[in-house]
């Protein structure tokens, strides 16, 4: 079979690329403490911002952010029930707070549920 010089570089540029991804897979195989971030996080300690995020995951998840998703979750379901016809500005009202309820409250209605994450 006679090969054009087109598909010659072509099975060149694929070898190329063959042989290049089967040396990285080789020193992720056989060297994994090349790539492994076991220096970073806390060997060095806490991060200066890991203390205000924390606090604002707590109020994004407390017992306030609770009872507000609850209060738009039913103005959002009473709106679109008892409503009637409403305007196109109206509706998207009553989605946005339904939405944002529901958004709000994601974090206690999986904790409710019993879904926790992995324990080590």
């Amino acid at each position: 079979m006679v090969m054009t010089q087109e598909q010659d570089v072509m099975l060149r540029r694929v070898s190329f690329l063959m042989l290049g991804l089967m040396g990285v897979a080789m020193l992720i195989l056989f060297l994994p403490g090349i790539i492994e971030a076991s220096g970073t996080g806390t060997s060095i300690g806490a991060l200066p911002w890991e203390k205000a995020l924390g606090g604002i995951a707590f109020s994004l998840t407390g017992p306030v952010a609770k009872a507000l998703s609850l209060i738009m979750v039913v103005i959002g379901v009473g709106v679109l029930m008892f409503g009637g016809d409403l305007a196109g500005w109206a509706r998207w009202l009553a989605f946005a707070a339904l939405a944002a309820g529901t958004l709000g409250g994601a974090a206690n209605i999986i904790s409710m549920l019993g879904v926790t994450g992995a324990l080590i």
